[in-house]
């Protein structure tokens, strides 16, 4: 009696120890894993089973999978995971394992090799080497976690009191798994929360930085700093090249961090980026950009756009690629976009203010002289501008760009102009022209050329002709009237013969460039009604065309064939209308001083048409 006390005390002792281990095990943080193969072997080991397993449902909760084991082969496992999987629903004859989990209480099956439910597995279980099973719920609080399966050998029947144990040692095992979950969600929590912090604190020191940045470059722009004084900052900040890339030039910044190639592909590029409207995307941000070189090939960069109400005014570049750039450094381009675009306005605001004072100075100029011709020259020269040294006038008819668009695409280069010329040219609108008094001194009208060009592009629409006339030098202040006269009799010729796009020179018009410049219009009108007059009063009398025919056998060397065919009329008719012409103006166009006779007429009469009657200049 006493002997079988012993044996009780020392299983129980040994439950206790066993127990106490896996307890254990769970305050040490192990793995789930872990836990599910220390169940299997101490159930072995407790209950003197052969094998022992611990299946759970998987993730979708259709099937359960041995998660833990002892005693069994991984051909085994492999066969139940994988090739014939406990399933949990869709079975006419559910396993002893789903019979467990579902109903919540222990099944066992005696024999393997018989019984029907457990005919997927009776091959494998021959191979295993197991006759006999039990599956055992692992019952929780919150529902049913798993099943422990017990396996032995021989043919064994597993009594009340078995049942009872395994039980006992299952709902053990459950509260342990519970446990090990409980304290796995724990731990992840721990890790979510401490990550979280750890994220909140990197942003606020982000954004103490960015704002750090932010309050620099600003200070900069409220000191009078400047874009190349920002973009120095800005290059500092990121260790790279900056470039500033606006109408007004390339703004090379940070130099001493090296990347000529980089600085030369920027400053090669050919991109005009005033007035550029791009799409959302270009706007949004930073962007990645493949640079062409010089010697053919291509450098990976950053450009940042610098807008102002939806408008391109600037580029920022750097050496990239964005995706190696740090958070801070992606928001410090942004920040100097934004402080660059507040000086590009006040850039602007100030041009504006300039322009339309310009605009004054010039209509008092060109409106010819005046009693008060010498106090307007003091105050011209008061404020940067020399009319007394010689001068190039070039006119622009802007016409086809409203006022306020001439100004802000203009705005950029006359703050440009001013900054890097003295004596300063006198850049503004009279009429409907931009006109552009720009300082000679002692270099030839044709060094202006390359100004009359930039001013003509700027103005230049999509599908239009656009005229610019360059004339000079202006050396009398007084004269202005005149040369302004002359430029824009000179456009509007142009537009008449429908000369496409380009800056004029008069010596480009030829002899009707002579002609413009001919004050006694008068003149001019009387010698055209002499020469053509007949013509005029002819063809208003009869409802005829000999003026047309004129011009037309004119232009085709007297040719009466091509004349025919341009007037869609017969040889015959073109030769009859000759024959009028030269009666009724009584010239042979045979000769040719007559013939320069009235080809100069043809040739007046189109410059009459554009210039201005007198005091209208």
């Amino acid at each position: 009696m006493k002997e079988r006390s012993d044996r009780t005390v020392e299983r129980l002792q040994n439950w206790l120890k066993a127990l106490a281990a896996v307890g254990a095990a769970v305050n040490r943080g192990v793995s789930l894993d872990e836990l599910l193969n220390m169940v299997a072997r101490t159930s072995s080991e407790l209950m003197g089973y052969d094998f022992c397993s611990v299946t759970v449902p998987d993730q979708s909760n259709s099937v359960l999978l041995i998660k833990g084991s002892h005693g069994l082969t991984d051909e085994y496992i492999q066969e139940v995971n994988a090739l014939h999987p406990i399933r949990l629903r869709g079975m006419s004859l559910p396993s002893p394992s789903t019979q467990a989990f579902t109903l919540g209480i222990p099944v066992s099956v005696e024999d393997t090799a018989t019984n029907p439910s457990f005919v997927p597995w009776a091959a494998a279980a021959r191979h295993q080497g197991f006759t006999s099973m039990i599956a055992v719920p692992l019952n929780a609080p919150g529902g049913t976690l798993g099943t422990l399966n017990c396996f032995t050998r021989l043919p064994h029947a597993f009594e009340n009191d078995e049942v009872s144990l395994l039980t006992v040692l299952a709902d053990q095992a459950a509260v342990a798994m519970n446990t090990a979950q409980l304290r796995a969600d724990q731990a992840r929590t721990i890790a979510e929360q401490k990550s979280l912090n750890e994220s909140l604190e990197k942003q606020y020191e982000l954004q103490r930085k960015v704002a750090e940045v932010h309050n620099r470059l600003t200070s900069l722009t409220l000191e009078g700093g400047g874009i190349a004084e920002v973009g120095n900052a800005l290059a500092e900040l990121l260790e790279r090249p900056v470039v500033i890339q606006s109408d007004q030039g390339n703004a090379v910044c940070g130099s001493a961090y090296g990347a000529d190639d980089f600085l030369d592909g920027v400053a090669g590029e050919a991109e005009q980026v005033q007035g550029k409207s791009p799409n959302s995307d270009a706007i949004s941000g930073p962007s990645d950009i493949r640079l062409p070189l010089h010697n053919g090939s291509t450098v990976s960069a950053v450009r940042a756009p610098v807008v102002i109400k939806e408008e391109v005014v600037a580029w920022i570049w750097t050496t990239g690629p964005l995706t190696k750039m740090a958070p801070l450094h992606r928001r410090a381009i942004e920040h100097a976009a934004t402080v660059m675009a507040l000086e590009f306005l006040y850039t602007r605001s100030g041009a504006a203010s300039v322009w339309y004072r310009t605009g004054e100075l010039l209509s008092h100029i060109i409106r010819g002289p005046r009693p008060s011709t010498s106090v307007l020259l003091a105050e011209t020269q008061r404020l940067g501008y020399d009319l007394l040294q010689p001068h190039a006038l070039i006119a622009a008819p802007h016409d086809q760009v409203p006022e306020d668009e001439v100004l802000r695409r203009l705005a950029g280069k006359v703050n440009r102009w001013n900054h890097d010329n003295v004596p300063k040219p006198l850049v503004g609108l009279h009429k409907d022209y931009v006109v552009a008094l720009w300082p000679l001194g002692r270099r030839p009208l044709e060094s202006v050329r390359d100004i009359a060009e930039q001013i003509r592009q700027s103005l230049t629409e999509a599908e239009t002709s656009q005229l610019v006339a360059l004339t000079g030098p202006v050396t009398d202040p007084n004269a202005y009237e005149e040369a302004f006269s002359i430029a824009r009799g000179a456009v509007e010729l142009a537009r008449l013969k429908g000369t496409p796009s380009q800056t004029l020179l008069l010596t480009d018009l030829g002899i009707a460039g002579l002609f413009l410049q001919t004050q006694d219009s008068a003149g001019l009108r009387s010698f055209c009604d002499r020469i053509l007059g007949p013509l005029h009063r002819y063809d208003a009398t009869n409802g005829a065309a000999l003026l047309q025919t004129l011009t037309v056998l004119m232009n085709n060397n007297l040719d009466a064939q091509m004349t025919a065919e341009h007037l869609t009329v017969n040889t015959t008719t073109i030769t009859q209308r000759r024959n009028l012409i030269e009666q009724l103006v009584g010239l042979d166009l045979s000769n040719v001083t007559a013939l320069t006779q009235v080809s100069a007429a043809l040739q007046l009469e189109e410059i009459i048409a554009v210039i201005p009657s007198p005091g209208h200049g």
